[in-house]
């Protein structure tokens, strides 16, 4: 079923979804059109037709905020050990693969990641960007020529990015980079930054609203503080990994005395444009931290699960904005992102609705949808994750009559019965990218990757 469009006396052309249903900060509303224009949502009203969306509930698309595309090559490969494996053995297989892709390999890889994303409902992506230069360390003719494939390949599936720039110094405190992080890492804050507005000057030149850049610190293990205090003032969304492992956190107390939160505050990073990816670890004082300053917080169930990080204590954060993302890809579906986030608190606590404690049916379906959604787009610092005039029109139809969500309410059935089988179509920027639930040029992706990958 394609768009109704129509066409005003300045020539502007105007989209009209009639859905059956819209969701609309929280709420299931029926009998309503939406009308996009110039990338963004331009109205509100009541149904002036019949539905041209018969079936379907219009949400606000899902926003992933924590990504390493490049990573989504090494799914299937690590699922075995010959030797007690886990996140660090982990980490030395993905550094193969990492130092093994040229820039056609990392555009290709990412474009299937994006593919993927899209395809499961998410309409942005927060780019945690840290593969800079050649392996070994050498720099390509143009020092953010991965960045700018990368950039390429999310927009040339049609999602908007966010890219975070990462910075990454060394292996540990006092010691260089290891041989296999050396395309990682830069010579100072300094060269970060320039990076950083060189990409700026790039995005702003070729004038595609659908890009930003912000700025990633990468760990305290891998950024001294003295670089963090450089990095303090940033005008943009700041990004880092906190307290995602236990031995992150004994070499933080071992170098300075203190835990992550509290080295990163002290360096002037924590701030409401400041959000910690993972949290699994924290203390008390930790988080209340994070909250008093306006912080947020990323997390990343399925691939902690996969990686034997942990699990965020969700049920103690309450008051910090909450986000989502697939970090390493080892499977990327926003409704599973949402719903762990409830599951694992109910498995670790021996209680049921955790994250929302109501007799409406669709209260905690509601708020999980706007962790998923609102929360990324806060973090990533972007115009959308609601249905609302003047946000992005980045949005996502889902399919009301499949056989897991026909019956009973809506919203719960659909965080915690389905799926991305029930997406069907996804709009960014007013475009639709994805119609009955594929993408057009997603053949061509897969083939691509295929190529770099078997």
């Amino acid at each position: 079923m394609k768009n109704q469009t129509t066409t005003n006396s300045t020539s502007f052309q105007r989209t009209l979804l009639r859905p059956s249903a819209v969701l609309i900060d929280g709420v299931v509303t029926k009998g309503l059109e939406v009308e996009l224009c110039e990338g963004r949502i331009s109205a509100i009203g009541p149904a002036s037709g019949p539905e041209n969306l018969e079936g379907k509930l219009l949400i606000p698309g899902f926003v992933n905020a924590h990504s390493h595309a490049f990573q989504r090559g090494i799914r299937g490969w690590v699922q075995w050990s010959s030797s007690e494996d886990n996140f660090w053995s982990w980490r030395d297989r993905m550094y193969g693969l990492a130092n093994s892709l040229d820039p056609e390999g990392v555009e290709a890889v990412s474009a299937l990641a994006y593919l993927e994303m899209l395809e499961a409902g998410f309409t942005s992506v927060g780019e945690f960007h840290y593969l800079h230069h050649q392996a070994g360390g050498a720099h390509w003719g143009d020092k953010n020529e991965l960045a700018k494939r990368v950039i390429t390949a999310g927009r040339g599936v049609g999602l908007r990015v966010a890219l975070l720039r990462v910075a990454y110094s060394r292996a540990g405190a006092g010691l260089p980079p290891t041989e296999a992080q050396r395309r990682f890492c830069d010579s100072s804050p300094d060269a970060v930054l320039s990076a950083i507005d060189d990409l700026r000057r790039s995005v702003e030149v070729s004038g595609d609203p659908c890009v930003t850049v912000g700025l990633a610190p990468h760990s305290v293990r891998a950024v001294p503080d003295s670089w963090l205090r450089e990095f303090a003032g940033f005008d943009g969304p700041i990004h880092t990994h906190i307290d995602e492992q236990k031995g992150e956190i004994e070499q933080s107390l071992a170098e300075y005395g203190k835990r992550p939160c509290h080295v990163f505050a002290e360096s002037g990073l924590v701030s409401p444009r400041f959000t910690g990816v993972h949290f699994t670890w924290p203390d008390s004082e930790e988080i209340e931290l994070l909250r008093s300053l306006g912080a947020g917080v990323c997390a990343c169930p399925t691939t902690e699960m996969d990686l034997g990080d942990g699990f965020l204590p969700v049920e103690r954060l309450v008051g910090v904005d909450l986000s989502i993302g697939t970090d390493s890809h080892s499977r990327i579906d926003p409704f599973a992102e949402v719903r762990a986030l409830e599951l694992h608190a109910r498995a670790r606590l021996g209680k049921r609705n955790v994250l929302v404690t109501s007799e409406d049916p669709s209260a905690l379906a509601a708020r999980l949808f706007e962790i998923g959604s609102l929360g990324g787009a806060k973090a990533l610092e972007l115009n959308g994750g609601r249905i609302a005039v003047g946000s992005d029109a980045d949005l996502v139809s889902l399919s009301m009559v499949d056989t897991s969500t026909s019956t009973g309410p809506i919203l719960p059935n659909l965080i915690f019965a389905s799926g991305p089988h029930s997406v069907r179509d996804v709009w960014v920027a007013g475009e639709r990218v994805v119609e009955n639930g594929q993408h057009p040029d997603r053949q061509r992706i897969i083939e691509r990757a295929k190529k770099v990958l078997d």
